[in-house]
């Protein structure tokens, strides 16, 4: 039997509700609080959290309108089901690893690559080429923050430029996660050798139209970055 007393931690006052209700997921899905579990008391909960009455009760409510959570009239929280699939994609991806998190990057790139050659206009061209600017322009300046976000803010344009909305609203979703894989991984603002050739010629490949020369690019540029993560992390 798991104990009912979970290590839950101090949360920051930034999106109080969010991060309660994260954490008490997390241990869910992670079978910490097994099904049946009751939680401990109200007053216990907001020592533990380090916030105020409202703000567990908020959280309480979000995750039994998700079904994680019921409320026993007279008798206390409880923990109702720890279903992977109800637990939100992005959520589930802050928890994976690094390796992971590239593994899945590789999939879905290579596939997104490939349609976008196929698939852009000019708007989509115009928003690409800003974001490799802004992304060498951070570089060249040592700001590591602003090569991330313009890095991720390319790969997404690329996958607008998919046309296929599903995969681009996954992508999206999965920048996220991609983006906290990058910050555990650079210390400097280029990873390792400089790919930004790399990424040009991805963007070339995507202007001629060409989707097998924009998936060779994706993957060498992806397979030099997992070499790097597996002897990082090996």
């Amino acid at each position: 039997m798991v104990s009912n007393r979970p290590p839950f931690s101090a949360v920051q006052r930034r999106h109080l509700v969010e991060q309660v209700i994260q954490q008490i997921q997390e241990q869910i899905c992670l079978n910490k609080l097994e099904v049946g579990v009751k939680l401990p008391p109200e007053p216990e909960l907001m020592v533990k959290f380090g916030v105020g009455r409202s703000t567990i009760r908020e959280a309480v409510r979000a995750l039994v309108h998700a079904g994680f959570l019921e409320v026993r009239q007279g008798d206390g929280t409880y923990v109702r089901a720890r279903s992977v699939e109800a637990e939100p994609l992005a959520q589930r991806l802050r928890r994976s690893a690094v390796l992971e998190v590239y593994e899945v990057r590789r999939i879905l790139e290579l596939e997104i690559a490939r349609l976008a050659a196929h698939h852009r206009d000019e708007a989509d061209l115009a928003q690409m080429r800003t974001c490799l600017d802004k992304r060498l322009a951070a570089q060249q300046a040592g700001d590591v923050a602003a090569y991330l976000d313009a890095d991720i803010s390319f790969h997404i344009a690329v996958a607008a430029a998919s046309k296929n909305s599903v995969l681009a609203d996954l992508y999206q979703t999965f920048s996220t996660a991609l983006r906290d894989a990058l910050t555990k991984l650079i210390a400097e603002p280029v990873p390792g050798e400089d790919q930004a050739p790399l990424h040009e010629r991805l963007f070339n490949a995507i202007v001629r139209g060409d989707g097998a020369e924009a998936q060779r690019w994706t993957a060498e540029y992806l397979d030099s970055t997992m070499q790097r993560l597996h002897k990082l992390l090996g």
